[in-house]
């Protein structure tokens, strides 16, 4: 009696390169934050996402560059797709609330404030990194923000200094986002009341009459 085959096993599914690369960076992050950036190897991150040294450096040729991904990734600003048109016409609250609404989604994002932590503290390490998403991040971001504010101003609305100076409208965030990773993660109703004062805040930036109508 001839024995049994043993039954082929199904193929590997070969996964498409961008979903390889969410892969890794899931993997990188675990490992950054658990041995800290320097003690991390490529090593560690090949075998946390199931790859070999060989597959990782395929998509990645250094620790710095799988590093550079995860900050672009996690940390990518708000896009301002769906921006209520630069009109005087559109209510200064319900700018500031498109606004509030999109930037408060990052502190939402729990892979996002791990990445925060891991910046504060690998800051000596990955500076270079940083100033890279800096510049090609946040800059940009800003830059799309005054255009917006100025164009808000061309057709009718009040003058204000967030076109001058667009990190201003960002600030209310930041300050909610270090008191989170520093101190405690705020409650719902935290939370609400940080963003309702971040939208009162723009409001009165956007529009000083608002203000003095009171």
């Amino acid at each position: 009696m001839e024995p049994a085959q043993a039954p082929a096993s199904a193929p590997r599914r070969r996964l498409s390169p961008e979903v390889r690369v969410q892969q890794i960076l899931d993997a990188a992050l675990v490992e950054f934050c658990e041995r800290g950036y320097g003690d991390t190897r490529m090593d560690d991150i090949a075998r946390r996402a199931g790859l070999s040294k060989g597959g990782l450096y395929a998509h990645f040729d250094s620790k710095d560059a799988v590093f550079e991904a995860l900050l672009r990734r996690s940390l990518a600003m708000p896009s301002l797709e769906g921006m209520p048109e630069p009109d005087a016409r559109v209510p200064t609250r319900e700018f500031a609330a498109w606004l509030v609404d999109r930037l408060y989604a990052q502190i939402a994002d729990p892979a996002g404030l791990r990445v925060l932590w891991l910046m504060i503290a690998e800051r000596e390490r990955v500076g270079h990194l940083l100033e890279l998403w800096d510049r090609q991040v946040i800059g940009p971001y800003e830059a799309v923000l005054q255009r917006a504010l100025a164009a808000r101003e061309a057709a009718g609305a009040t003058p204000s200094v967030l076109s001058r100076a667009p990190w201003l409208a960002l600030s209310p965030l930041i300050h909610a986002t270090m008191r989170e990773l520093v101190i405690r993660a705020p409650g719902a109703a935290e939370m609400a009341q940080w963003r309702q004062a971040h939208e009162d805040l723009l409001v009165e930036l956007l529009d000083p009459a608002s203000r003095l109508a009171r």
